[in-house]
């Protein structure tokens, strides 16, 4: 992690446990094997080593094998034999008959505490409390210090919301520590869970560093093959959203069971917390594959499916939850999430409400039925319903304060809202709490950050940033979001926010990175992969100084701003491709050349995302192209809606999504369309945009082997010559692309492709006579090859013949006016003949496709200086400083053209900004004391000019007005 982000310190980096097992049990197990499937086992021979040798079987995930060993031994040993056959049972999911076999081992053997424990295990698993404390109860009246028996009945306790005994057992597990000599290692697993739902009750930080590192330890010591003990420890870490270490010890699991369904759950949650939902759900799917009844893989799939926005879905995987329990607070927890999200109430609304009737039942039967209201508040948060998500967290901490994470929930929630006090408040006693959590540990490092900033306050936003190094850039920012920004988005959405917006500017501190502590402002974790975000009420943003290249932070800005309309104006119901849509299309910028790129290969390879999916583009692409793709087809979904629908298409689906929550519904609402009908006429749409924007050649997108089919098929094909000559020319075969250019060229002399390939050939050797010719002879302006076109005009600038060259530039930019190569290159032209009536036309296009560069908005407002064109020249100078406001000479460039527009006020503005970079700039000062004195303040100009002659006395223009102000 960057340096000043919290690990969890006190959690030590262990080595993980030997997974040897004895050479003495393996020789032994290969016997048994080979002597069972020879003879079979005789029953009498059955002995502890035969039945460990089962128990190895079945904690390496060889369930069946073990069965059969365990079934051979029945006879001899029925109540090991008969346990272990259940939990094989168990560990597939085979529930009723582990426990019509616990139920008839019990009333076999009635005094032995391990099957009355399991079987109670099993019942509390299935939500029958009542009877699952009984038979808790029966194997503590056998042995008092049974572990698993006494987690049961605190258990029980908590469900049936007796608080006060549910503490008391947790209490038992801190109080009675169990003795290394007659503990097993299952006894160490059940002694650990005691311990940490002890710890988390009392706040004892200093426990959760002795089940890592020692109690936990102990169970694999006791039995390498014990994997559930390196899962509960996995789960530990990652309830810490430490991942590093939850992976070690998760993989560790999986290296001796890899078919633990409850693994590869954690494994999924483990992939889902950091949105990689196609790595969850193939976690998912070998967990079904083991056990397919598993009821935390059913609770994680519909995780899953709510973070892809399928609360309909998700809703049927948890009914079919409830049949495994039907009184699971995390699962009804979930379903209350959905019920509020389908029916669109609030918490408190209407009285015969799904959720009001459900939560009524939930807490009937459990008073402290915390963990019901706080799944219900997680699963807002995936939902991205962050205003919900605090009022359940509240919920959960009224009903169940003594539950530890409560704080750390609501308040990250609350620093998403912007509440940022409150946020402080819980976060502190979280971290009192649990000094282990990461995203805790990290926001309040970002809360001493932001402690320290400056505050700028004005008619709609609160600005937070760093005084020394960011006080200028808040300026510039505060004037641009009140002139330029506020003004346009509120009116074209219809929409304005209730209260101040905040904006945080992130920049290095504490040996961090501004990035860095972006990042953590908005996830509490080290890393986004962008430079400015929005969480409906607070927009953060990485400074530009903070970052290795400087970026247009108006562009974030007015982007971010239309995500805190939309999110607040549907109460944060709109799906994320739709406000990301929306701000791409507000910026109102062309779609840059890489964008449009992407779109058509993307396009013709069949890959574009759907509403389905597009999603995923944005919080977790698969690669750079993804997240291009998912911003360039957002905009295309809107500018879609307009054109099918009329201009307020999206005004409509904003409306719709106001009032309810699934797509495929808020479509039909607001177009009378189906989705499906919706997609087709969008992929029409895209299909005829990638048609006018696609180069006429698209000799990369078919294979060699396709190519060579099709030449086989037909020798005479030249266009498929051409093509593979140009793919082997792309592979570095020089004279295999000879040969097949020159058979192209047989059938066709003119094909542009076949003397583009053969232009290259003779160009690579320095004979530029003979290319020329070629690419002369072939060249159809009317349909041009954009290969050979840009290799002869590329020929013309090297000749410096700049009128023909500009003129096939010219034809290029016509003719694809989707590629910026063209623009370029008339630049370039234009710039080496100094064309200055011709090159800013050029590039003002350019600086609209790079919206982060300097340089072309600096060379356009020296243009429009020169030419006096003081419009233009303050119009990019202002653009420059949108990209880097530590640019003096931009902010006096800015002053003077707005002096030549008599706009004294603003260019005193920008004048003392450029003094305050470059304060001995005497030329400045005077020019800042003339606009003084155009606006009637002598005395403040006096005082500029008496600064000037302080340092250089005999200044003649200092002087001279100074004179003139003389009474």
């Amino acid at each position: 992690e960057p340096s000043g982000y919290a690990t969890a310190e006190g959690l030590e980096v262990r080595l993980g446990a030997s997974l040897r097992f004895e050479a003495r049990h393996i020789a032994l197990g290969l016997l048994l094997t080979a002597m069972w499937l020879v003879i079979g086992w005789p029953a009498a021979a059955w002995g502890a080593d035969a039945l460990a040798e089962c128990d190895a079987l079945r904690l390496r995930g060889r369930y069946g094998e073990a069965q059969e060993r365990y079934e051979s031994a029945i006879e001899s040993n029925p109540l090991e034999a008969g346990l272990g056959i259940a939990r094989c049972e168990m560990a597939i999911g085979h529930y009723e008959q582990a426990e019509a076999r616990l139920e008839k081992l019990a009333e076999r053997e009635p005094k032995s505490a391990d099957v009355l424990a399991e079987l109670a295990s099993l019942l509390l698993d299935r939500g029958e409390v009542d009877r699952a404390e009984q038979r808790a109860r029966e194997a503590l009246a056998v042995r008092d210090s049974h572990p698993a028996a006494r987690w049961v009945v605190a258990e029980a306790a908590r469900q049936q919301g007796r608080a006060g005994e549910a503490r008391d057992g947790y209490a038992w597990f801190a109080e009675h520590p169990p003795r290394d000599a007659d503990t097993r290692a299952e006894d160490w697993l059940w002694f650990g869970r005691g311990l940490a739902q002890h710890a988390r009750w009392q706040r004892d930080s200093n426990a959760f560093a002795r089940l890592v590192n020692d109690v936990l330890p102990r169970a694999w010591k006791s039995n390498a093959d014990y994997w559930p003990a390196r899962l509960d420890s996995a789960r530990l870490f990652l309830e810490k959203y430490n991942q590093p270490d939850a992976m070690k010890d998760l993989n560790a699991a999986l290296a001796i069971n890899p078919r633990a369904a409850e693994a590869h759950v954690l494994r999924a949650q483990l992939a889902l917390q950091g949105f990689e939902l196609d790595k969850a759900r193939r976690s998912l799917e070998v967990a079904f594959e083991t056990n397919p009844n598993l009821l935390s893989a059913q609770q994680t799939l519909a995780d899953l499916l709510l973070a892809e926005l399928k609360p309909a879905e998700a809703l049927e995987r948890l009914e079919q939850a409830l049949q495994r329990n039907p009184h699971d607070e995390p699962t009804l927890g979930r379903i209350a999430a959905i019920y509020l999200t389908l029916d669109g109430q609030t918490a408190s609304d209407q009285d015969d409400s799904r959720l009001t009737r459900l939560a009524q039942k939930v807490t009937e039967r459990n008073p402290h039925c915390g963990r019901f209201y706080q799944a219900a508040g997680e699963s807002c948060e995936l939902m991205r319903r962050f205003r919900q998500a605090a009022e359940f967290y509240a919920t959960a901490f009224e009903h169940s304060p003594e539950l530890i994470d409560i704080r750390g929930q609501l308040g990250l929630t609350l620093m998403r809202m912007g509440d940022e006090s409150r946020a402080a408040e819980l976060l502190d006693e979280s971290f009192d709490a649990d000094p282990f959590n990461v995203r805790v540990k990290n926001m309040l490092e970002v809360l001493d950050v932001l402690q320290g900033y400056a505050v700028l306050e004005t008619e709609h936003f609160v600005l937070k940033f760093d005084r020394g190094m960011d006080h200028l850039l808040a300026e510039e920012m505060a004037d641009f979001l009140e002139d330029e920004v506020y003004p346009a988005a509120v009116r074209q959405m219809g929409f304005a926010p209730p209260e101040k917006t905040l904006i945080e500017i992130f920049n290095r501190a504490k040996n961090t990175d501004g990035h860095g502590w972006f990042s953590a402002r908005m996830v509490g974790l080290p890393f986004i992969g962008t430079v400015g975000a929005c969480a409906g009420k607070i927009v953060a943003i990485t400074s530009p100084a903070a970052m290795p290249e400087r970026f247009n932070w108006a562009r974030v800005m007015r982007h971010e701003f239309i995500h805190v309309i939309n999110l607040q104006q549907t109460d944060f119901n709109i799906p994320h491709w739709f406000t990301e849509g929306l701000a791409v299309s507000h910026e109102d910028l062309p779609r840059p050349t890489e964008w449009n790129a992407i779109l058509i290969r993307r396009a013709r390879a069949e890959q574009l995302f759907t509403l389905d999916n597009i999603n995923l583009g944005f919080i977790r692409p698969g690669n750079t192209d993804d997240w291009t793709l998912a911003y360039c087809q957002a905009e295309l979904y809107v500018e879609f809606m307009r054109e099918q629908f009329g201009e307020d298409g999206p005004a409509r689906l904003l409306r719709a999504y106001a009032e309810h929550f699934e797509t495929p519904r808020v479509i039909e609402q607001a177009f009378d369309v189906s989705l499906p009908e919706f997609e087709r006429g969008y992929r029409a749409f895209v299909d005829r945009l990638v048609s006018e924007i696609s180069d006429s050649d698209a000799a990369p997108n078919r294979d060699a082997k396709t190519l060579e089919a099709a030449i086989a098929e037909n020798p005479q094909d030249a266009e498929a010559l051409a093509k593979l000559a140009y793919q082997q020319l792309e592979q570095g075969r020089a004279p295999q692309a000879r040969a097949l250019a020159l058979r192209a060229q047989a059938v066709d002399p003119r094909h542009p492709l076949a003397a583009y390939v053969l232009a290259r050939i003779y160009l690579s050797i320095g004979d530029a006579k003979t290319a020329l010719p070629l690419l002369t002879d072939s060249l159809d302006e009317a349909q041009p090859n954009p290969r050979g076109l840009g290799l002869l005009a590329a020929l013309r600038v090297k000749a410096k013949q700049w009128d023909e060259a500009a003129r096939l530039y010219e034809i290029g930019a016509k003719t694809f006016p989707a590629d910026d190569r063209w623009l370029k290159g008339l630049a370039r032209v234009y710039l080496e003949t100094a064309d200055t009536d011709r090159l800013p036309t050029i590039l003002a296009r350019l600086a609209e496709l790079d919206y982060d560069s300097v340089t072309l908005r600096r060379k356009l407002a020296d243009l429009a200086a020169a030419e006096s064109d003081w419009p233009e020249a303050a119009r990019w100078a202002n653009q420059v400083l949108q990209i880097d406001v530590q640019d003096a000479d931009c902010h006096a460039l800015l002053a003077r053209a707005l002096v030549e527009q008599s706009k004294h006020e603003d260019a005193i503005k920008r004048y003392q900004r450029a003094l305050r970079l470059v304060p001995e700039n005497h030329e400045w000062r005077v020019s800042l004391a003339r606009s003084f004195v155009e606006t009637e303040r002598p005395e403040l100009a006096r005082q500029q000019l008496e600064q000037v002659l302080q340092q250089v006395p005999d200044h003649p223009q200092a002087q001279s007005l100074l004179e003139s102000l003389a009474p």
